[in-house]
């Protein structure tokens, strides 16, 4: 990715190819668009390049090493028992693959820079710290009890649990107070449908986390969007 960057950079400044000027000239105006875009919502954005490095970390050591610096920064059982504040903040920068990179950078593009264009950075950083926070200590506190009443095995103690979906997901309970009408419907259909669909049928401990993280940023939202309006042009890349 950061080669892929570094390669449309090149193309776009470089005076060779002159054959590439149409191209550079329709360009043009979508990467001003796009730097203002991205300038807008910088939480996202620094977030985001700070899951490309930590991924590239990741993704370029051994594997042994790469499984002890994941399972350093879980927020499994075993972790949260030694150093909770640590993992807690550590784990949501850190993904379990490479593949999920570019499926945040979508999602987060689509949500969150909506979001925090919308109720500004600090708020927005509040509702991703509470729901990943929040989700994962209730979620923690449900394998406790699962695991007592053995209901699952003890291993889960030590699994790798890292990554950004329970923020990302009470950031997006707050969209649905920013959309109205068949938007806001339509939205919230999906996002509900999507979470209790995969919650009933993976039974994985983090889809119900999940859930729990989209009925934090719900109980949020009217505190971090009270007042304020829904302008349509807030979710538009062209859009100062």
């Amino acid at each position: 990715m950061i080669c892929a960057v570094a390669l449309l950079v090149q193309l776009e400044h470089s005076p060779r190819w002159p054959q590439l000027n149409p191209w550079r000239e329709r360009w043009r105006p979508w990467e001003r668009r796009s730097a203002d875009y991205i300038r807008s919502a910088p939480f996202t954005y620094v977030f985001l390049f700070v899951l490309l490095i930590t991924t590239w970390v990741d993704q370029t050591s051994r594997p042994s090493i790469a499984r002890s610096l994941l399972l350093e920064r879980s927020t499994n059982l075993q972790q949260l028992g030694q150093d909770p504040i640590r993992v807690l903040v550590a784990s949501a920068f850190w993904l379990s693959s490479s593949w999920e990179l570019f499926v945040w950078l979508v999602l987060f593009s689509l949500v969150l820079a909506p979001v925090e264009r919308w109720i500004g950075s600090a708020r927005t950083v509040l509702v991703f710290a509470c729901g990943h926070a929040g989700a994962t200590l209730i979620t923690a506190a449900g394998l406790w009890l699962a695991i007592r009443y053995e209901v699952v095995g003890k291993y889960v103690e030590h699994t790798i649990d890292v990554g950004v979906s329970y923020g990302f997901f009470a950031v997006a309970a707050v969209l649905v107070f920013r959309l109205s009408g068949r938007r806001r419907a339509l939205y919230l259909a999906v996002l509900i449908g999507y979470l209790t669909v995969t919650a009933a049928v993976i039974h994985d401990f983090t889809d119900f986390g999940h859930l729990g993280a989209f009925a934090i940023g719900l109980s949020l939202a009217p505190l971090v969007a009270g007042g304020r309006t829904r302008p349509e042009t807030a979710i538009s890349p062209q859009s100062p």
